[in-house]
């Protein structure tokens, strides 16, 4: 019986090490709401830059977008992938992200806007 609940006691303490190991390495709702608000205007300007000058690729320019935005965010781009599966197994929550980096797009797309047709 001794032998049952030591193996059970590592047993649950492994699990818990595994899973705080794990969670730690996952981006807080706040930073995905940012990550993913600024991935989309990353592709949206490459869209938009694209087809401004048809001698550019818009993967090229995407790639050096999303560089950049986990460049400024220090991020990895496993880190970014890693919590996006995360996040996104959660559909309720994974809504209230996007939901949240929607309104904030669209909340600040005049200064955007004004920003970029100024150049």
């Amino acid at each position: 019986m001794m032998k049952l609940s030591t193996c059970l006691f590592i047993a649950v303490i492994t699990v818990f090490a595994c899973k705080s190991k794990k969670a730690s390495r996952l981006l807080s709702k706040e930073q995905m709401i940012n990550m993913i608000t600024e991935v989309s205007l990353a592709e949206a300007y490459a869209e938009t830059y694209v087809l401004k000058d048809s001698s550019l690729k818009k993967d090229s320019v995407l790639r050096s977008e999303l560089q950049r935005v986990y460049q400024v965010n220090k991020i990895t781009p496993e880190t970014f992938a890693e919590s996006y599966k995360y996040y996104s197994s959660n559909t309720i929550l994974f809504k209230q992200i996007i939901d949240s980096a929607y309104t904030r797009a669209y909340r600040n797309k005049d200064r955007i806007y004004l920003s970029t047709s100024a150049n």
